[in-house]
């Protein structure tokens, strides 16, 4: 988990959006998350930012 996916202490964790894109269960996801938006960074695609939900991915490894 970065530092971006980490809820502050004593707070839930904020949704994410797109909760049914493969990101979420991919070890490649990175949590972008701003003052207003929050992306889903791909650290394994050149595109670093494919256009949600994604459904199926090449790039894919399941979370440990």
């Amino acid at each position: 988990m970065t530092t971006s996916e980490r809820p502050e202490p004593g707070r839930p964790p904020a949704a994410l959006p797109f909760p049914t894109s493969l990101c979420h269960r991919c070890a490649a996801l990175r949590v972008v998350a701003g003052k207003r938006s929050t992306f889903l960074q791909c650290t394994a695609l050149a595109q670093k930012y494919p256009p949600q939900p994604v459904q199926s991915c090449a790039a894919f490894v399941a979370k440990a």
